[in-house]
């Protein structure tokens, strides 16, 4: 073999094994900066997305799906929270105060049954028995209202479920409970219903109303 022939064959030997081993160096080196700024784009999406998502979910302390848009303009959410060992779910129409004023031009009136909201009735469910105020509820389904009764303003849990909103019947009421009622400071221009610190309550308008609840 000619000392040419056998020069040609080493170099090429070497530059198969350079290629083989990874010799395309900066043809790597692209390929990774590139795919660490997608996964770095792709971060900054997931996380702009989830804090928007987080943000948008939160309604008075738990944790809320949008249910739909309502036909006069009031969202229908359904919140869950998780208290002790229950999980507890109300689902309302979340009205917009709009100007208006609580007891003079839009509910709760002082002469009326109020559906806690707008729409279709209020509906609370709990999977273990609970206490709302002095009153045992059972785990299932409920409705609820409120009406102002003599000097005090109740909630009102009704085991009739899957009515429109202003269809109330009292045959069906589970228990009345009387309501702490106060005064913001700053009114409240949609509904919240909130779950929190041992208390389902309400703030509306100027309006805030709570019971104790407790978990069995």
């Amino acid at each position: 073999m000619s000392y040419r022939l056998l020069h040609t064959l080493m170099f090429a030997f070497v530059s198969i094994t350079v290629i083989a081993c990874g010799g395309g160096g900066a043809t790597d080196d692209m390929d990774h900066s590139a795919m660490a700024d997608m996964d770095h784009n792709q971060d900054v999406a997931e996380d702009d997305g989830t804090a928007e998502e987080t943000a948008m979910e939160m309604i008075g302390g738990g944790h809320a799906t949008l249910v739909h848009e309502g036909a006069g303009g009031s969202p229908h959410v359904s919140v869950h929270w998780a208290v002790s060992d229950a999980n507890i779910t109300i689902s309302y129409g979340r009205p917009y105060l709009k100007d208006r004023v609580v007891g003079e031009s839009v509910p709760p009136m002082a002469d009326a049954v109020w559906r806690l909201g707008a729409d279709e009735a209020t509906t609370l469910t709990n999977d273990t028995d609970i206490m709302l105020g002095d009153s045992h509820i059972p785990a299932g389904e409920y409705t609820l209202w409120t009406a102002h009764m003599n000097d005090e303003f109740h909630l009102i849990v009704n085991s009739e479920t899957g009515q429109w909103g202003t269809a109330y019947n009292a045959d069906h009421d589970v228990a009345h409970i009387a309501m702490d009622v106060g005064a913001l400071d700053s009114p409240a221009d949609q509904l919240i219903i909130s779950i929190a610190d041992d208390q389902l309550g309400f703030d509306w308008g100027a309006m805030t109303a709570s019971v104790p609840l407790m978990v069995h």
